[in-house]
């Protein structure tokens, strides 16, 4: 099983630059994708963001929205079973053994120990500090390298 970042579903989901790119990795995984309420909240509040500081149109983020909510109802994403107690407990491991060294932050930790709790085996970010937890913490890199943008 793949776990997915929350950075690659927005981007896959709102107009940026690295937008093929995200298509690209999720495409590339075997459906469904692990949910967590954890992603419920911060995509929508990323969406949400992106039309507070005018990086999305109304229409954009209504759009990116409706998306979220096909895949749900496809079954391209879907909600697994987590304690989450469990995973906060794993992600103070986590954060002990890793976070001076990689530089994650609270968020990124909770998105790995939520995919080491759910059994994933690898991990999908274009994040490099998640992406160094998610390698310290045992997980296969998807992509394999991040791809660096190009100017212009």
């Amino acid at each position: 099983m793949t776990y997915v970042d929350t950075g690659l579903l927005v981007k896959a989901l709102c107009p940026e630059p690295d937008m093929a790119t995200a298509h690209a990795i999720l495409q590339a995984c075997e459906p469904p994708l692990p949910f967590t309420d954890l992603h419920a909240l911060e995509v929508r509040n990323a969406i949400r963001l992106k039309r507070f500081r005018d990086e999305l149109t109304d229409a954009e983020g209504e759009w990116a929205l409706a998306i979220l909510a096909e895949d749900l109802e496809a079954g391209l994403l879907a909600k697994p079973a987590l304690d989450l107690s469990a995973v906060f407990h794993r992600a103070e491991q986590l954060s002990g053994r890793h976070a001076a060294v990689t530089g994650a932050r609270s968020l990124d930790i909770l998105h790995v120990a939520a995919a080491l709790e759910l059994g994933a085996t690898s991990f999908a970010s274009l994040d490099e500090r998640q992406r160094a937890l998610a390698r310290k913490a045992g997980l296969k890199l998807l992509p394999r390298t991040v791809p660096r943008s190009r100017p212009g």
